[in-house]
């Protein structure tokens, strides 16, 4: 009888598929929680700039409120004391007159609060995400948001948004600049218009079109040995795309856990 040689993976040993699917998981899950959590601080700030708004209003109408109130005491108050003067009660005359002297400074109090409460710049409250996030960049991030609303509104996309932030900040892009946006559009396949005198969009590679390359996890003596060389699958360099990994960083993470015995 022919023995046949299986390999069998040794206890606590991932496979390359299971180590994926292993990070995968964890990323999705860590993805999942911090859309929660933007989810629901949004939704909270939503609602205290909506009760706040609303508190105003009610602030407000009671100061118009209070305003008419004092307007008709003073008419009234008028109208005692000519009765007391063409009476002649001297008392009453006066009792009357530093009532509407009170009056009329309460009167001036409340005019200059409800001016100052018409005057004040109500925080604007947005039912869009992207006009929500929009109001908390610069113009000409706000600008790019704006054209493209489905990097805010797909948590997916969002996160790879972020990524390419990340990674245009880590090689010391200024935000906001031409090569900012550039380096962004790029790591995100966004074409672009083509310049005046350049090669057209539709001629023109970007970075998502070019074959994965050998990422060197350890540069020894054997930096050119196909030991030390980690080869990402596509799977694994969009990976590595949304954790906001370079694909050497991947490649040197794995080749860590192949060393540590942890993956094949």
């Amino acid at each position: 009888m022919n023995d046949t040689n299986v390999e069998t993976p040794e206890p606590g040993v991932l496979t390359p598929e299971e180590g994926i699917e292993d990070l995968r998981r964890k990323l999705e899950a860590e993805t999942k929680a911090k859309d929660e959590a933007i989810r629901r601080a949004t939704a909270a700030e939503q609602t205290v700039k909506s009760a706040t708004a609303e508190v105003e209003d009610v602030n407000l109408t009671l100061v118009v409120n209070a305003i008419d109130t004092v307007k008709r005491d003073t008419e009234a108050l008028k109208a005692q004391y000519r009765a007391a003067r063409a009476n002649g009660d001297i008392d009453a005359e006066v009792d009357i007159q530093e009532r509407m002297s009170a009056n009329a400074a309460r009167l001036l109090q409340l005019e200059n609060g409800k001016q100052a409460m018409e005057q004040k710049p109500k925080a604007p409250v947005y039912s869009d995400p992207v006009e929500q996030l929009a109001s908390q960049l610069t113009p000409r991030s706000a600008d790019w948001v704006r054209k493209h609303p489905e990097y805010v509104r797909d948590p997916r996309l969002n996160q790879k948004m972020l990524a390419a932030h990340n990674l245009a900040i880590a090689d010391g892009i200024p935000a906001d600049t031409d090569d900012y946006f550039e380096s962004v559009e790029t790591t995100l396949g966004v074409r672009q218009p083509a310049a005046e005198g350049s090669l057209s969009e539709a001629a023109t590679p970007t970075q998502r079109r070019t074959p994965p390359p050998a990422a060197p996890a350890n540069r020894g003596a054997n930096g050119g040995s196909r030991q030390n060389v980690i080869r990402l699958t596509s799977e694994e360099r969009e990976m590595a795309s949304m954790m906001g990994m370079t694909d050497e960083e991947y490649g040197a993470n794995k080749r860590a856990l192949q060393q540590e015995g942890k993956l094949h």
